[in-house]
């Protein structure tokens, strides 16, 4: 299988979920965490669109999309509309329901025709490296910011934790699920580290 390929489809719906939870983390930030003025309004779309892009797309693409295909799994990004919606609603209120898609992944068949199962532990791995992968934007973001203090390193630092913790939540279909099903050790162990920075940071 090619690896790291991508559809015409799944990168339109990676744009449009980038561009609504980025609308949906400014308004949070706005709203409910900053309470900025109205002035100050486009400088923070601009922040939210830059620490989303950075985040959510790393959650993705490297954290899932480019793992799955590494285990030689079919693996694409669709949005969930709902999930969008609950994005947009939820950040009138301060916060962000983040979950506006997932990889989804499937088995697929090798060079020898033989099916490349996808087992609990690989899927366990592949939801795990999402939010690792976020945690370690976070800590970078937070050594940015605390070399040259800026809006953007906080807003990105906030944002990465965030969408850490949130899918670390063990509820289907989020990954915390997945990684509950395969190992109650190590998301018991990532969802406390996670706390912690959530608090900490």
């Amino acid at each position: 299988m090619r690896k790291f390929s991508f559809s015409r489809t799944e990168i339109r719906e990676i744009l449009i979920s980038t561009a609504v939870l980025s609308a949906a983390f400014a308004v949070a930030f706005s709203n409910g965490i900053l309470n900025i003025s109205i002035e100050q309004f486009p400088v923070m779309i601009l922040f939210s669109f830059i620490s989303v892009g950075i985040g959510f797309l790393a959650h993705e693409l490297i954290g899932h999309k480019l793992i799955a295909q590494y285990f030689d799994l079919f693996a694409e990004y669709r949005m969930w509309k709902n999930g969008l919606v609950l994005a947009l609603l939820s950040s009138l209120a301060g916060f962000v329901f983040a979950a506006p898609g997932a990889v989804m992944i499937s088995r697929s068949i090798d060079l020898w025709g033989s099916h490349v199962p996808v087992t609990k532990k690989r899927m366990g791995i592949i939801a795990m490296m999402g939010p690792v992968v976020n945690l370690v934007l976070g800590a970078v973001f937070f050594v940015l910011n605390a070399l040259a203090p800026s809006s953007l390193f906080t807003i990105a630092m906030q944002v990465n934790i965030w969408l850490a913790l949130f899918n670390m939540l063990p509820v289907p279909p989020l990954d915390g699920s997945k990684i509950l099903a395969w190992d109650k050790r190590i998301w018991a162990g990532l969802f406390a580290v996670l706390i912690a920075a959530f608090f900490f940071l």
